[in-house]
């Protein structure tokens, strides 16, 4: 059996520890749980809410949920949240626009105060280990099943962020944005968003072409 080099080997085993301090927090959210009830396990556990907006745009640059914004009700918030990978309460240079310390970013989207879609950003790749281990905590009691959806079906739901995984209990679906992120999202929001997104581009689609 091959060998891995001691700098690979303690690389990924402190990648294990830092998820399992993350996770045994415990911090994590739940899509469809209160914003109340996730900040006061947060908060609790050393965690912090990122407060100046230039922080927050950068973090959130290039995210998927940013384009929707404009299409949710006054009732919708999205906060970020920082998580330290040893569980110490965050220093002041962890909350630095350009830095980002060792830890997790959580993205938390809420309407009407319930978590409808969720960011997991890693500071650095995610290993299959962590993915896997975050993924069953994220399943709470379901299984994650990979999907390909077709867009030559018209008969599914339409979906607006697009999805690789959908919780079994058909109520989450999810996705990999990359090596160091995974976003989940509540189906009927995505589904909802989608459906106004498509009602938007035919409502706008007689002016954009006027005139030809």
């Amino acid at each position: 059996m091959m060998k891995l080099p001691k700098t690979d080997f303690f690389f990924r085993l402190a990648g294990l520890v830092s998820l399992f301090l993350f996770l045994s927090a415990p911090m994590e959210a739940r899509i469809g749980e209160s914003q109340e009830s996730i900040e006061r396990r947060l908060l609790a556990s050393g965690g912090i809410v990122y407060r100046d907006d230039q922080v927050k745009s950068n973090r959130s640059r290039g995210l998927p949920y940013r384009k929707y914004l404009d299409f949710l009700p006054e009732e919708t918030e999205v906060r970020i949240y920082f998580k330290s990978s040893d569980g110490r309460k965050p220093k002041s240079s962890d909350m630095e626009e350009s830095n980002m310390s060792s830890g997790w970013d959580i993205h938390v989207l809420y309407v009407r105060g319930k978590s409808v879609l969720e960011v997991y950003k890693r500071s650095q790749s995610m290993t299959d280990p962590e993915l896997n281990l975050l993924l069953t905590l994220l399943g709470q009691g379901s299984y994650w099943k990979k999907v390909k959806p077709n867009p030559e079906d018209t008969e599914s739901p339409p979906s607006a962020f697009g999805y690789t995984m959908l919780r079994s209990d058909g109520m989450v679906r999810g996705k990999s944005l990359g090596s160091d992120r995974l976003m989940v999202f509540d189906v009927a929001f995505d589904v909802g968003l989608a459906e106004m997104e498509i009602a938007d581009d035919l409502e706008r689609a007689p002016e954009s072409v006027n005139g030809f």
